[in-house]
């Protein structure tokens, strides 16, 4: 699992650990896999504040919407690219990059156009 860097050359993802050859890949997708359980968290604590409001303080119920907020909002923002190959199933190598969710979706359309361009055989 790897949180942040990674770029996309005419031939190979790079990650600050490992490279993968564009060729090789069979699979590349972006997912937000913390979405539904942060909006679990974030409605079900934010019910527990509405529910007990009337025992709360104001900082109190400010801290629970700040917390609720900023846990949907994480869940939002986080995403994870995943990079498969036949290669590499059922090894520890078949990456996973955590980060931004826009970031690694652009990151994927780089990769399948690269990907794209070397099966014409045109170079990217």
């Amino acid at each position: 699992m790897i949180f942040g860097f990674v770029s996309v050359n005419g031939h190979a993802v790079k990650t600050h650990r490992d490279s993968y050859l564009i060729k090789n890949l069979s699979v590349v997708s972006v997912r937000r896999p913390l979405l539904a359980p942060a909006f679990l968290f974030g409605l079900g604590f934010g019910g527990f504040g509405w529910s007990f409001s009337d025992l709360l303080e104001a900082g109190e119920i400010a801290t629970i919407i700040g917390v609720s907020t900023a846990g949907i909002l994480a869940g939002v923002w986080l995403g994870q690219l995943k990079l498969l190959s036949r290669d590499l199933r059922g090894s520890e190598l078949s990456g996973v990059i955590w980060g931004g969710y826009a970031r690694l979706n652009k990151t994927r359309s780089e990769i399948v156009t690269t990907l794209d361009h070397t099966h014409r055989g045109v170079q990217p």
